[in-house]
């Protein structure tokens, strides 16, 4: 409540226990002196309720900034948070994307980064920004929670995102998030905000990804070495280029499910910091995690790629495309239809079809059972953390 509205609620509440003093100027009519002087006692009387009024505002308004000042200082962690959660993807999920571009033998780094960052920042705009909204509204309920709940589930995913990315463990950042809203609002004694039908959501399409990633470049694989057999060397050259159309694919379809997180994560702290009523994704919900991101990515994508690109198959620049294109079809797809998934695991899944497609016995199976388990242990312990954070930040 402002100011403003505390003033107005007070004065009227008193006007209701006690007799207006509003002057009836009908009952001066008569210009008579002690006419006069009561209707200036009246005013006087009025002054002094309204005096009253003012020193029990002042004393008021002195807690309610103390409140307004953590209020702010609270937000200003949670911007902070995203800025880290956002540093931490393009560490984790830049690194995804990269490897395949790397082991193709085709783009360099240094033409890899501008191609992701620019075709990342285009996706919100063809796709749509549905996946935010799901990752905003229909996981949790914040609106009725609170900001300290919306903090310690997103300090929880950035925590559990700094541990992998640490041990070098290419993990998923929705599932680091899920896990971290799930925790905090269960310790928090809100999981009754929780929306398990948004749960459910997420987990199918994590599962179903990895799957269709598989099938789909199983299939895109297969196809495209029937093609390449009957194709000449200059048409062989000429295909490898591709890898700029399928970059740019992926990093719209990046832009426009993982990337999303981030902004809906953004654009829900603002809402509820202005006391908004209605969901809405600004620019700057799009452009400032884009910028962290953009900085993690540059600044330890490297290290997750090397681990991501070599550990499963060899890659060639048609298996590279082939993984490519199957993951960024299916992340489009599922940014479509506003169900968020991850790109490493969608790009991992696509890894082992093409590998599959190829040869299965060159593909390392041992990699897939280690990063199952990984991908196992991340809504786990991202719960958990939330779980003991929430449960200490109420004992303290």
């Amino acid at each position: 409540m402002t100011l403003g509205q505390l003033f107005l609620a007070d004065l009227v509440s008193d006007c209701l226990v006690q007799k207006p003093l509003t002057p009836r100027f009908g009952a001066y009519s008569q210009s008579n002196l002690a006419g006069i002087r009561i209707y200036f006692l009246h005013c006087v009387k009025i002054m002094l309720r309204l005096y009253e009024h003012c020193v029990k505002i002042s004393k008021k308004s002195e807690e309610l900034k103390v409140g307004e000042v953590v209020v702010d200082v609270l937000y200003g962690v949670i911007f902070l948070l995203i800025g880290l959660f956002s540093l931490l993807s393009g560490f984790n999920d830049g690194g995804n994307l990269m490897a395949t571009f790397l082991r193709g033998g085709v783009l360099a780094p240094w033409v890899i980064f501008p191609i992701l960052v620019g075709s990342i920042a285009l996706g919100p705009l063809l796709f749509g920004t549905a996946v935010s909204r799901t990752i905003a509204v229909a996981i949790v309920n914040f609106d009725l929670t609170g900001p300290w709940v919306l903090a310690v589930a997103i300090g929880s995913a950035v925590l559990t995102l700094f541990i992998t990315w640490r041990f070098r463990i290419p993990t998923s950042t929705t599932m680091a998030l899920a896990g971290g809203m799930l925790g905090a609002s269960i310790a928090s004694g809100d999981a009754r905000f929780i929306h398990w039908s948004g749960i459910v959501t997420v987990l199918v399409g994590l599962i179903a990804s990895v799957i269709l990633g598989f099938i789909t470049a199983f299939v895109v694989t297969r196809a495209l070495w029937t093609i390449l057999a009957k194709a000449s060397s200059s048409s062989y050259r000429r295909m490898k280029r591709l890898q700029y159309v399928s970059a740019m694919w992926q990093g719209m379809a990046y832009g426009a499910n993982d990337q999303e997180k981030a902004i809906g994560l953004t654009a829900l702290a603002t809402m509820l910091w202005i006391k908004g009523f209605h969901y809405h994704v600004s620019w700057i919900a799009v452009s400032i995690p884009l910028v962290f991101w953009a900085l993690g990515f540059w600044g330890g994508g490297v290290r997750i790629a090397k681990t991501v690109g070599g550990h499963i198959i060899r890659l060639d620049p048609m298996n590279a495309l082939s993984t490519q294109m199957a993951a960024a079809v299916t992340v489009s797809m599922a940014a479509f239809w506003g169900i968020p998934v991850s790109t490493t695991q969608t790009t991992d899944g696509a890894l082992f079809g093409t590998g599959t497609a190829l040869n299965p016995l060159k593909v390392q199976w041992l990699v897939a059972r280690n990063m199952l388990l990984v991908w196992s242990v991340t809504v786990p312990l991202s719960m958990v953390v939330g779980l003991v954070i929430m449960t200490l930040s109420r004992l303290t």
